[in-house]
């Protein structure tokens, strides 16, 4: 099995082996017990490995898993998934999605108070809030007339209910149209990430062979 996040990591399952020999030797049973388990960890591969990003990053759960098949609202995903592969050993999960804007990692505020100064910060790890900018209400540098401005937010133009109204972008010059948006980390970034790409290998290991041992209990009657 791969994972494929702008990178491609091979996942050997723990006493996968032994489950196969013992796969072998129960024939038909246990080819249905295999093919049961690819559609098992094609389903929940998905949720598993979104547990543990979530475990350490400060994103919602929904936002990196697909939707179900019965979901009457499509979710606001922050980036796509997809399972391909007919067995264990040829499953590949890849996924994609831009760079991330503090919104999806509990900015404060969320629009800019009229007329006021504020600080504005994110929590993209667990446990880490970070100022990421402020906004100075005067005409004096970090304000909006600066030649170089902090991180402050800046309208989108999103009017429909539940949009994004507005997001972190830094003035570069006086130039009105000279400014650079602020984005933090991708979908896949977090996938593959130190903190949490050893926990994610882990976790499918213990989950497949879990799947795989349950599968061929069921097809000898166990």
């Amino acid at each position: 099995m791969t994972i494929t996040a702008k990178a491609t990591i091979t996942m050997q399952v723990e006493n996968f082996q032994k489950l196969m020999d013992t796969v072998a030797q129960i024939d038909e049973q246990g080819r249905k017990a295999v093919k049961a388990t690819v559609r098992d960890v094609k389903a929940r591969a998905p949720s598993w490995i979104a547990q543990e990003v979530t475990s350490v990053y400060n994103i919602k759960k929904g936002e990196i898993t697909p939707s179900g098949k019965n979901s009457s609202k499509p979710k606001k995903m922050a980036g796509s998934v997809n399972v391909s592969g007919e067995t264990i050993e040829e499953l590949t999960i890849t996924y994609s999605g831009r760079m991330l804007t503090p919104v999806r990692f509990g900015m404060t505020p969320k629009t800019a108070p009229p007329g006021k100064s504020y600080t504005l910060r994110m929590q993209v790890v667990k446990g880490q809030k970070k100022v990421i900018g402020r906004y100075l209400n005067t005409r004096t540098p970090g304000g909006p007339y600066s030649e170089r401005s902090h991180n402050i937010l800046m309208g989108t133009g999103n009017t429909k209910a539940g949009g994004v109204s507005a997001i972190p972008f830094q003035r570069m010059s006086r130039t009105r149209t000279d400014i650079k948006k602020f984005t933090t980390i991708s979908v896949p970034s977090m996938i593959t990430s130190e903190r949490t790409n050893e926990k994610i290998m882990t976790r499918l290991q213990e989950e497949t062979a879990k799947r795989l041992q349950h599968n061929l209990d069921r097809a000898l009657g166990k």
